[in-house]
């Protein structure tokens, strides 16, 4: 799958992305600085995410659990 064609349409902040994935916040946020968190990028002064790399960070998530 080209990577330009999945990362196109809605982002989430950092509140939606931790909901997303089951996590709260702070949490995601200290795995982010850690650098053990999904792929992000800044969006003005957000951070946000898109679903398809949180999709992909819990896949690799399982395999390593």
């Amino acid at each position: 799958m080209n990577d330009s064609i999945a990362r196109r349409g809605p982002v989430l902040t950092t509140k939606q992305a931790a909901e997303y994935v089951g996590l709260k916040p702070q949490t995601l946020r200290v795995m982010k600085c850690e650098g053990a968190g999904p792929k992000s990028f800044k969006q003005g002064r957000l951070n946000v995410y898109y679903p398809v790399d949180l999709d992909v960070w819990l896949a690799e998530r399982l395999v390593m659990g």
